[in-house]
C-alpha cells in the first residue's frame, strides 16, 4: 500500500511560479507522508485479488459479507482480524482468491 500524502495549495504563488521558493514551482506544499499499518489495505487492493468465479460460487451470504467488507474501504489483514479470517474462509486455501491475498501480504 501506498503512504497518503497531505498537501495544500502553495499561498504564496497561486498559480505555480517556477521561481517559488516555498513549492518549487509545484503549486502545492507537503506537509505529511501518513504511512499506513502493515497489513492494512484499501478496498479496491482487496477485491482486485477476488477471483470472479470463486466469488460467484459463495453463498449469499458469504458473498454479502465481502461486500460489507469491501465497503469498510480499508481492509485489516492482520492475522485474527475480521477481514482476514472469514475472506480466508470464505474462500478457502488453495484458491486463487487466497493466493492473491496471499501475495498482498508478502
Amino acid at each position: 500500500m501506498s503512504n497518503f500524502k497531505i498537501q495544500r495549495a502553495c499561498k504564496y504563488c497561486v498559480g505555480g511560479v517556477p521561481t517559488c521558493e516555498h513549492c518549487g514551482g509545484t503549486s502545492v506544499n507537503q506537509f505529511y507522508d501518513i504511512v499506513p499499518p502493515t497489513n492494512v489495505f484499501h478496498s479496491y487492493e482487496i477485491m482486485e485479488a477476488l477471483d470472479a468465479t470463486e466469488h460467484n460460487a459463495l453463498s449469499d451470504a458469504q458473498k454479502e459479507g465481502v461486500l460489507t467488507i469491501l465497503s469498510c474501504g480499508m481492509v485489516d489483514m492482520n492475522v485474527g482480524k475480521v477481514g482476514r479470517t472469514r475472506l480466508l474462509n470464505w474462500f478457502g486455501a488453495g484458491s486463487t482468491t487466497v493466493v492473491n491475498l496471499t501475495a498482498l501480504l508478502e
